[in-house]
């Protein structure tokens, strides 16, 4: 995977940036247990921006939460291919492991909205 310089910098331990305008980056070792596992969608706003967060339930006791500001390109690409790839990656940038967040035409509708591009 070729990481631009401009997100190595940004990428910290915990953080997950999107990448490319087509994918997510996660730094971090906390990977999740099942890489089939169900995945819920909610979108806030903060401070102006879109904040994605992906709550993937790979442990019903303990599910795991990606969060990552979204912009319009992401978006647009996202809603081409139907799904967000998350790549987690080690601080040397590493590939650890690779999600795929299958998205439903509903969560689309929401994200698409809440970015102000309309269904």
């Amino acid at each position: 995977m070729n990481i631009p310089e401009e997100t190595k910098k940004e990428l910290k331990e915990g953080v997950c940036l999107t990448c490319c305008e087509e994918y997510v980056i996660c730094m971090t070792n906390d990977l999740p247990r099942n890489f089939n596992a169900p995945v819920d969608i909610e979108v806030d706003r903060d401070k102006g921006s879109v904040l994605l967060r992906n709550i993937i339930k790979d442990d019903p006791q303990n599910p795991l939460y990606i969060e990552y500001y979204i912009d319009r390109e992401f978006v647009e690409k996202i809603s081409r291919s139907g799904k967000i790839d998350i790549f987690f990656v080690n601080e040397k940038f590493d590939e650890l492991g690779k999600f795929e967040v299958k998205l439903m035409k509903e969560d689309l509708a929401i994200i698409r909205r809440e970015i102000g591009l309309g269904n």
